[in-house]
């Protein structure tokens, strides 16, 4: 009862002589008791609400917190009251005439003072100190103790193992009307100087870098918080922590800048106050300035491995990429109750409790006790040590109240492996254990706050456990705090001339000799965004092959736009391994852990990937496989791991080395189909490739020192806040001008009529390779809305692209058009070439009629079907193939679609040259009969 009693302390419970004794029910509006107590059972229920609670329920449920957090408080309450506190602490505060002095030198009333339950308490050396209580609820949870009469060199000091995070003053504050605006500041002296002077102000305990903790977390919902922090470094930094800790839980946070007032580093509130003679008034006039634009500000695992930050607070970006399939179970609460105290190695008196608690504080005990052979009895071992009761202490009473899950994963940085071979001795390095009381899913990327810690049972090996996770949230970015950045970005006069200032701005950046299509092909790839809508929904990610001879700027290119927009992820095929690209299933410790590699890690992004010609043939059918689905999925002995892959693609290669291992030149090949054939092999992954682009060794070579770039390049801060911007558009964020959509079509089937043959980049999906390439071409020149979050695309657009496409493939090197006018006559005939098949025809329709029946045969069978010696065949053959009624791959000849068709249209009545007449040949007649007809009569 002793909560319930602290809760409604105008309530008489004893004095009634009742059981059961109303109250007024705190979950609803209640100005006549409606509600109830059970004093025998120590039970709440409200006749109107219909709830009914324990103590530790109602608890829970006042202040929105967990069942194992009411229990804390229940904990803190026994043997301690507001009583106790106001009877001891208080009394010798005002017994202190010093003390007094300098509570009023800092303005603060004899009422406030009370109000405020301020109180007197003493150091270790016996000094004494100002005493602020932390209640909660009216439960005692810590004293604050302040060096008021300056005797230390230490401001503020907790009670042992005190919690941070905890609200002063949180009773007084909870009682405030929400829609007032609420100052927080930094510590427990400005609260109370900012209070005193009428401001609703409130503190988190323990500093600048103090965060809400879970007891107090949910009350910041629905209220408007201006922060007031100290001029210094920690106060500017704990300002933006609280405020990104708590924008999605407060309706609205901002700030003001104390050094609008005060002109000295470490100055305070207090400080503008008594040394600037700062007033209420004045205080109230100061610019409430908005946290729009801020950026978080992490630390990466590697540096906090580097520096050693050990059992420090630290807040990284990782992604997660692999999982364990063991989860663990680790008791919350754990209370050790003395029942007799008789024995004689007895440290506990009878009724004596002792509660342990998994809280922020003591996360890491959690690793003594999973991942370990131990029994239960071994486990409760553990925590009785942790509470300070000796392994032989007989007689206890346990209870554990309550379990949690914890996770175990593999985390590393969001670029971790940025730019080094991948495999799985070098992914290891960089990934590290991090323990998590929520599953983390693999391939996602995640901000956590979190402790290292070394691991006691596994070496002192240095693990992350995790205090909070939070889904990184694509919603977070505000285009307005990027405006400035993008309208560099905009140039006027036509398309081409804004290409032509981006392309001159690159060249700062990636080299004087940059080629502009190389980089044009390059650069859209960055600026492609992940789906939008063209009808139905689609993939908006452009995936590109760049075929170049060696040393042509492509690995350079590329390279130095990943560094520039700071987006990206640079892989080499020859040197790494599937498991180090794809991913892959181990046993860890008896443990299996699914692993994804460098690729799917960069699930949304960007990755380049080099020496596509050194690439093994399992990771290229399994890249075949996410390109159709977007997902790459894991079957081994540990189970199914799947998780979504689809990103914006580079590849680039140099053509297949010749038989001795020497390279070839995209010269010596008739076209560029040829060495990209070789090179992919299937036509089904062609056709999955949005684009290709071949670039030969140049003609005459650069010289950087004879050419001074001249035009102001676009700052290269400005650019990873583009990328960031093109990676956060949402498929609502594309919009196409009115027919701009059909007009895409339209240019498309233009753009087929040019090039759809045997090599299917082109065909039914032209129109939609198109419309990728026109919105990225769109959001490269950021062509936008006003408020510049939507991308406009129009028809000058799509007239650019189209353009940019045909000069890619109709030109001297990948001769594109020609190669399907070649293709195209294979499959057409014209009368003068019929005629000529015709009489060949009627000399060898034995030969025409075998060909036609089969899908390819050698030539060496052909010949024996024709009857004729070599002499005669080879004539014969070779007049086919210029014909191109057959084609020749390798040691097969095949019949060709203009055979097919020729054979449809000519005339199949043979009329031989002794004027005698065979039977006429129908389509439908077997081959079998033709080999039984003899030269002769019928």
């Amino acid at each position: 009862m002793k909560f319930f009693e602290n809760y409604f302390e105008d309530t008489d419970f004893y004095g009634q002589g009742t059981a059961e004794v109303q109250v007024l029910c705190p979950f609803h509006s209640d100005t006549n008791p409606s509600a109830s107590i059970n004093v025998e059972n120590s039970l709440f229920h409200c006749w109107v609400c219909g709830v009914g609670y324990n103590e530790q329920q109602f608890i829970s449920k006042i202040n929105d917190i967990s069942l194992v957090d009411a229990g804390k408080v229940l904990s803190n309450l026994e043997g301690t009251t507001t009583t106790d506190w106001s009877l001891v602490n208080i009394a010798e505060l005002w017994s202190d005439q010093d003390m007094l002095n300098a509570l009023t030198g800092l303005r603060l009333e004899k009422d406030f003072i009370e109000e405020m339950k301020l109180g007197k308490v003493y150091d270790k050396l016996g000094k004494p100190r100002l005493g602020i209580p932390v209640f909660y609820n009216k439960v005692l949870i810590d004293v604050r103790a302040y060096d008021l009469m300056r005797n230390s060199s230490v401001k503020m000091i907790s009670e042992m193992n005190a919690e941070n995070g905890y609200i002063i003053p949180y009773d007084i504050w909870q009682k405030e009307d929400k829609s007032k605006v609420t100052y927080i500041f930094e510590g427990e002296k400005d609260m109370l100087v900012a209070r005193s002077m009428g401001l609703n102000a409130i503190t988190l305990t323990g500093g600048a870098d103090a965060l809400p903790n879970d007891m107090v977390l949910n009350s910041f919902k629905d209220r408007d918080f201006i922060l007031c922090y100290d001029n210094d470094d920690a106060g500017r930094q704990g300002m933006k922590d609280l405020y990104f800790y708590i924008k999605n839980i407060a309706n609205k946070v901002e700030y003001i800048n104390i050094a609008d007032v005060v002109k000295e580093n470490k100055e305070d509130f207090t400080d503008a106050v008594f040394k600037y003679d700062m007033d209420i008034w004045t205080f109230y006039s100061l610019e409430v300035r908005s946290f729009s634009g801020v950026k978080k500000t992490y630390t990466t695992l590697e540096t906090a491995l580097n520096s050693n930050l050990i059992k420090k607070n630290l807040l990284s970006q990782i992604t997660i990429s692999g999982e364990f399939e063991d989860t663990f179970a680790v008791p919350t609460m754990v209370t050790f109750t003395k029942k007799d105290d008789s024995d004689k190695n007895a440290t506990m008196v009878q009724d004596e409790k002792k509660t342990w608690y998994l809280e922020k504080s003591n996360i890491h005990q959690l690793l003594n006790l999973i991942e370990s052979d131990a029994k239960k009895s071994q486990v409760i071992q553990k925590i009785m040590g942790f509470c300070g009761i000796p392994a032989k202490e007989q007689n206890l009473e346990i209870n554990i109240s309550e379990y949690i899950t914890v996770f175990k994963s593999k985390a590393m940085d969001i670029m971790g492996d940025k730019d080094v071979e991948v495999d799985e001795e070098n992914s290891s390095k960089k990934q590290l254990d991090i323990y998590s009381f929520t599953k983390l899913n693999v391939g996602e990327i995640y901000e956590v706050i979190y402790k290292l810690y070394p691991h006691p049972t596994k070496h002192q090996k240095l693990v992350v456990v995790a205090s909070h996770v939070e889904n990184r949230n694509l919603d977070d970015f505000e285009v307005a705090a990027v405006v400035e950045h993008l309208k560099k970005f905009q140039f006027k006069g036509t398309i081409k001339e804004k290409l032509s200032h981006l392309y001159e701005s690159a060249k700062h950046y990636v080299a004087k000799h940059l080629d502009y299509k190389l980089w044009l092909m390059s650069d859209l790839v960055f600026n492609s965004v992940l789906e939008f809508d063209y009808e139905d929904r689609i993939r908006g990610a452009l995936d590109i092959f760049i075929l170049g001879d060696t040393q042509v700027g492509k690995s350079e290119t590329t390279g130095k736009l990943v560094d520039l927009y700071n987006f990206g992820h640079f892989l080499s095929l020859k040197t790494s391994t599937t498991i180090g690209l794809i991913g892959g299933s181990t046993k860890v410790d008896n443990n299996w852990l699914n692993t994804i590699g460098a690729i799917p890690r960069q699930h949304k992004k960007l990755v380049v990937m080099e020496e596509f010609s050194g690439a093994k043939p399992d990771f290229i059918k399994t890249m075949t496989d996410i390109r159709s689905s977007g997902w790459l999925r894991i079957v081994r002995s540990a189970g199914e791991l799947s998780v979504p892959c689809r990103l914006r693609m580079i590849t680039l290669s140099n053509a297949i080395e010749d038989s001795d291992g020497n390279p070839r030149h995209l010269s010596s090949f008739p076209n560029g189909v040829m060495p990209l054939m070789e090179l992919i092999k299937s036509s089904e992954d062609v056709a999955r490739y949005d684009g290709f682009f071949l670039m030969p060794k140049p003609e005459k070579r650069f010289n950087p020192f004879g050419f001074k770039l001249t035009d102001n390049p676009i700052p290269a801060e400005a650019y990873p806040y583009k990328a960031e911007w093109v990676y956060t558009r949402k498929p609502e964020d594309v919009r196409f001008e009115t027919g701009v959509e059909s007009y895409i079509w339209e240019k498309a089937e233009k753009l087929n009529e040019l090039f759809e043959c045997n090599f299917p980049l082109f065909g039914t999906t032209t129109s939609q390779k198109l419309a990728r390439f026109s919105v990225a071409m769109a959001a490269l020149l950021v062509n936008t809305d006003e408020t510049m979050e939507k991308i406009i695309v129009s028809k000058s657009i799509v007239d650019e692209v189209f353009d940019f496409l045909v000069s890619i493939y109709d030109n001297e090197v990948f001769k594109l058009r020609e190669y399907k006018e070649e293709y195209d006559s294979y499959s057409k005939t014209n009368k003068k070439e019929l005629k000529e098949i015709q009489e060949i025809y009627s000399k060898n329709s034995t030969l025409f009629e075998w060909i036609n029946n089969s899908s390819s045969a050698s030539r060496n069978d052909l010949r024996t079907i024709s009857g004729l010696d070599g002499d005669s065949f080879n004539p014969l053959f070779n007049r086919m193939v210029a014909l191109k009624l057959v084609r020749i791959s390798g040691t097969k000849v095949f019949p060709t679609p203009k055979f097919r068709l020729s054979m449809r249209q000519i005339d199949k009545t043979i009329v031989m040259d002794t004027g005698q007449k065979m039977i006429d040949v129908k389509e439908d007649k077997h081959v079998n009969t033709l080999n039984t007809i003899v030269k002769g009569k019928e």
